[in-house]
């Protein structure tokens, strides 16, 4: 949220080998290096509505780059850069520190070539924000296919996250957008949040605001709460990143390089700039978002997600990419907590940066019991349990994820019970039994195993019957949304894409893969694969606006949609080899990895193989989380391992063994990665480690 404010600080060295301490200049030093900071969330351009939020102090860090500079630091607040050098103690800027796209247009303007040397963490660890297409709460649209004809207000067009996102988002469910130059645009987020209230009933209307600004509309009174509802959320966009000028020398440079570096190691210095990791090192996928043209989105497949939260099967997006991963991995683990668990699992975990949740077995292997500790410390906080019969392949525990939305969870057993709880307290909300609700008899060989999915206030679910093939609940009560008859369960979960411009939910039933629509549930498409008897436990991976399916008996196939949303059945690319009957591809760094008995590297593109490897560290599964600089894996025994994503050959940068029970565990559980924190299940507990060191 962005306020006609601005503020300076200037930082002068008393004497040579003297602490330097803050003072107000008149005018600039002639040699005084000069910090802009345009960050919507630094103190003097917010407001203290909100407490322990909005008030970065970028004074302690203008005090942390003098004693390292050796020079005088001024620190310029401004909500734009022309608007910083107008200021008499800023004739110049040589590090700008906002949000990416406007510092990155805003140099342009003036004249700067500007290098981002650092992106800052949030207090979760992320290091982007989300456009959020607002309407009044009384207005009756529900999701954004619903905003057809109505009037939109955008942000400015160098604010990524309310111009470029929410246009694509718009674009990809079938509402059409006017031509840029024709967008109707409120500067600041409290603009259009008033403006659409303001006209009430008289207008269809929608505002699009940032989603680091949300908490300040109420906070702030702006708003009043329950004023605004959601109806999209569109993909992550860069958010607050340093870059430096064209002004400065190499050795200065790396001096700031190395001052930003050092800012994870200060509590200090996290505490007054509100982050948990400090600065991160731009990645190639951050690079490779600004290869694209301004007008494309930063990631078309990453809607509705809580970056906040590893809250999902494989991450938010289900997809396997993470923010962050370390650089090495030390032999000797940080293990900050252990839990023991009772029985060995399938199911992965889901994770806040205050509670863990999974699910286990009680002593009787009579009971689902699904337990939630605490992520500081691993302290038991509830466990909720009921009965679930039976005798399934790979033992009884719950096979799916816990699904975490704001302040509840969903828990879905191998026997067809979905449950929602309130995740501080395990408070049972609701519950059902697929199985027993759509009249699913077909025989359980694995269990239920899919992670429902949860789209537009619904979770949609494969129970497999006759009538409900696919199906989907209210998240708010369990009821039936609809149903879509097909054949019995797989054992993949489905994701959420866009595929030949239409949103859609890709799923498997037994014997095929196809498309749904989420709104209705109707089937779009079917592609049953050339050789039957796959399990379909592989979940589906997008490859840039393409289909890649795995299995064990059709191997890797790549497929592109035509204009309908419809699937071309004839594989643009295909790599038989590549035969998982489990594991679950990742694409990063242009490259698809999978493990089956060894790990396979393929380009993405092509489905050429690149390398394959590591056949004597890895088995027939494992779980990938994936920067485009590095891959964490599970591997033999437990062992974790850190693999480089980039080089021409299997490469482990790193390796460990946190868990305690010996070295002959076979793991299936998906971990689950929050800021620096990794959770993992083991054959008899559950581990958290702080990869951080």
């Amino acid at each position: 949220m962005q306020r006609n404010f601005t503020a300076l600080v200037a930082f002068a060295v008393l004497a040579a080998g003297q602490a330097s301490g803050a003072d107000v200049s008149s005018g600039p030093a002639a040699d005084a290096f000069s910090l802009v900071v345009m960050d919507p969330l630094a103190a003097p351009l917010s407001c203290p509505c909100v407490e322990g939020y909005a008030q970065r102090k970028y004074e302690v860090l203008g005090e942390r780059l003098e004693q390292a500079l050796g020079v005088p630091v001024t620190v310029t607040f401004a909500e734009s850069l022309a608007a910083a050098l107008k200021k008499d103690h800023c004739d110049h800027a040589d590090l700008i520190i906002g949000k990416d796209s406007v510092v990155r247009s805003d140099a342009g303007k003036a004249g700067y070539s500007v290098t981002a040397v650092g992106r800052l963490t949030d207090k979760s660890g992320d290091v982007t924000q989300h456009g959020l297409i607002v309407v009044r709460s009384a207005d009756p649209a529900q999701q954004v296919t619903d905003l057809k004809g109505y009037r939109i207000l955008f942000g400015p067009q160098e604010c990524d996250e309310k111009f470029a996102a929410p246009r694509e988002l718009l674009k990809q469910s079938g509402v059409q957008v006017v031509d840029a130059q024709q967008a109707e645009i409120s500067t600041a987020c409290s603009d259009g949040a008033c403006k659409i209230i303001e006209w009430g009933d008289s207008e269809h209307a929608a505002a699009v605001i940032s989603s680091y600004a949300a908490p300040l509309l109420e906070g702030c009174g702006t708003i009043n709460k329950g004023d605004l509802r959601v109806v999209g959320e569109t993909g992550p966009v860069p958010f607050i990143t340093a870059f430096l000028t064209d002004r400065v020398a190499a050795p200065q440079a790396e001096s700031v390089r190395q001052t930003l570096r050092s800012v994870a190691a200060d509590p200090k210095l996290l505490i007054a700039l509100e982050t948990m990791l400090g600065f991160v090192e731009p990645d190639e996928e951050y690079l490779e978002h600004h290869r694209k043209p301004a007008d494309q989105p930063t990631d078309t497949d990453a809607a509705a997600v809580n970056q906040q939260a590893w809250c999902d099967f494989l991450g938010p997006t289900r997809d396997g990419r993470v923010a962050w991963l370390p650089e090495s991995l030390s032999a000797d683990p940080t293990v900050v907590w252990r839990q023991p668990l009772l029985r060995p699992g399938m199911g992965g975990i889901a994770a806040t940066s205050e509670y863990v949740v999974i699910g286990d077995r009680d002593p009787s292997n009579n009971l689902d019991a699904w337990r939630c500790y605490s992520a500081r410390d691993g302290t038991p906080l509830w466990t909720i349990e009921y009965p679930a019969l039976g005798t399934l392949d790979y033992d009884n525990l719950p096979r799916a994820t816990p699904v975490i939305d704001g302040d509840r969870v969903f828990l879905m057993g191998a026997f067809g019970d979905l449950v929602c709880v309130e995740l501080a307290t395990g408070l049972r909300l609701w519950e059902t039994n697929l199985r027993l609700m759509f009249a699913a008899e077909g025989e359980l060989v694995w269990g239920t195993c899919s992670t429902p999915l949860l789209v537009d206030g619904v979770l949609i679910v494969n129970p497999g019957a006759p009538e409900a093939s696919l199906a989907a609940l209210d998240a708010a009560n369990g009821e039936p949304v609809w149903q879509s008859p097909g054949g019995r369960h797989a054992y993949a979960s489905p994701r959420l894409m866009t595929l030949g411009g239409v949103r859609q939910v890709v799923a498997y039933d037994k014997t095929s893969a196809g498309g749904w629509d989420p709104a209705t549930g109707r089937r779009l498409w079917t592609l049953t694969p050339p050789n039957p008897g796959d399990f379909n436990v592989p979940t589906p991976a997008l490859v840039d606006g393409r289909l890649l399916l795995v299995s064990e008996n059709n191997g890797a196939r790549l497929h592109a949609f035509d204009d309908s949303g419809c699937i071309i059945d004839e594989p643009a690319a295909r790599f038989r080899k590549l035969q998982p009957d489990m594991s679950t591809p990742v694409v990063a760094a242009g490259r698809v990895f999978c493990v089956k008995d060894q790990l396979y590297c393929l380009d993405a593109k092509t489905l050429e193989p690149i390398w394959q490897g590591g056949r004597r560290r890895l088995g027939g599964y494992a779980p990938i989380l994936a920067t485009d600089h590095r891959l964490l894996t599970t591997g033999k025994g437990g062992e974790l391992l850190l693999i480089d994503a980039l080089a021409d050959g299997f490469r482990v940068i790193g390796a460990c063994r946190p868990f305690s029970g010996g070295s002959n565990a076979v793991l299936y559980g998906c971990p689950a990665l929050v800021g620096t924190r990794l959770y993992l299940r083991g054959a008899e507990e559950i581990v958290c480690c702080d990869l951080a060191g």
